[in-house]
Formats: structure tokens, C-alpha cells, sequence
């Protein structure tokens, strides 16, 4: 019994320290979000123009390079996008694997931890997903489709404007959530 009791108040104090550690995440995002917001001008509705060659302006936040803002209203998140692709911090915030903004072939790799993209199971089709840049355009995205992967290697952003990935919670694949700019970007 004692040692039943004992691996019961290990699991918990994990399970404490792992919630802690999640808050923790968040919280980071959270001042990172005011911190950008306090540097960029309010945002006006875009539509992203060709700008082949052209990268996406980045400001640094502690010691973290990012370029612009994330929201789905639909699962109140909003979150910094970092730019420097690293597997092992997805977990802080989400990242640009590859691509631009303005060339339409974004794609941003996600974490599924609570307070990030702990939803990517559940989203669908229809869904509205915004992106601002740090001079104020917002691009309005609306997903056109979810598949999944095994790995994502082989990950591309093929027609797809916007691109997002994130570890499945249920499965070992990742959920693909592709977008194409929403029609309510041009009103």
C-alpha cells in the first residue's frame, strides 16, 4: 500500500510541475503578445502582394526574433510567430518553418500544448485564422482543409496561403491545417 501511495503523489507532483511548466509557456506568449502590440500600429485588413524575395519584417523580443501575431478567435489564442524554426521550442511558441507571408506560402509549425494549438484536433474547415504583420496587416485566412502526417518532412505549402502544423494529441501524426485567404480580407 505505502508503495501504491508513494508512486501516486510521484504522479502528481509530475502532473503539477507539467501544468506549471505549460502556465509558464503561456505566460511567456502572453508578454511577448503585449510586448509586440505596445510596437505595432492597430490592425487594418490586407491582402498580401507578391513580394518575391522580400522577408518578413522582425522585431526581437526577449532575446527571441518574431514576426508578427497569430489568432483564431474561435479558440481565444492569440500568439507570437518566431522566426527561427527549432523543433525543440515549439512548445514556447509557434515558429516559421518555411516560407513568407506576402509570397502566400507561409508555413508555421505549432505545439500542441495547452494555451498554443491544443486544439488542432477539433479545428475545422471554415474556421477563421488571422495573421498580422508588424506593420499592421492583418491577413485573414480561413481553413480550406485538415489532413494529417506522419512526419513533416515532406511538408509543403503546395496552393495553400497559410500552412500551420501541430502534433496530434490523439494519434502520432500531425494535423495539417491549410488556408486560403478569406474573402473577407478584401472588404
Amino acid at each position: 500500500l505505502a508503495s501504491v501511495v508513494g508512486v501516486l503523489l510521484i504522479a502528481g507532483a509530475v502532473g503539477i510541475l507539467i501544468a506549471q511548466a505549460d502556465f509558464s509557456e503561456k505566460q511567456t506568449a502572453d508578454s511577448v503578445v503585449r510586448a509586440m502590440k505596445s510596437i505595432m500600429p492597430p490592425p487594418q485588413r490586407a491582402f498580401p502582394e507578391p513580394h518575391y524575395g522580400k522577408d518578413m519584417p522582425s522585431t526581437e523580443v526577449g532575446g527571441e526574433s518574431f514576426v508578427g501575431l497569430l489568432e483564431i478567435e474561435q479558440y481565444d489564442t492569440l500568439l507570437p510567430v518566431a522566426t527561427n524554426w527549432a523543433d525543440k521550442d515549439l512548445k514556447r511558441f509557434p515558429m516559421v518553418y518555411s516560407g513568407n507571408i506576402y509570397n502566400r506560402d507561409l508555413i508555421i509549425g505549432a505545439g500542441n500544448n495547452e494555451g498554443q494549438f491544443d486544439f488542432a484536433d477539433e479545428i475545422e474547415i471554415g474556421a477563421s485564422i488571422h495573421f498580422v504583420d508588424l506593420y499592421g496587416h492583418e491577413f485573414c485566412y480561413e481553413v480550406s482543409m485538415v489532413n494529417h502526417l506522419e512526419d513533416i518532412a515532406s511538408i509543403d505549402s503546395g496552393d495553400d496561403d497559410l500552412t500551420i502544423f501541430a502534433k496530434s494529441k490523439t494519434t502520432s501524426k500531425y494535423v495539417i491545417i491549410r488556408c486560403g485567404l478569406s474573402q473577407k480580407a478584401s472588404e
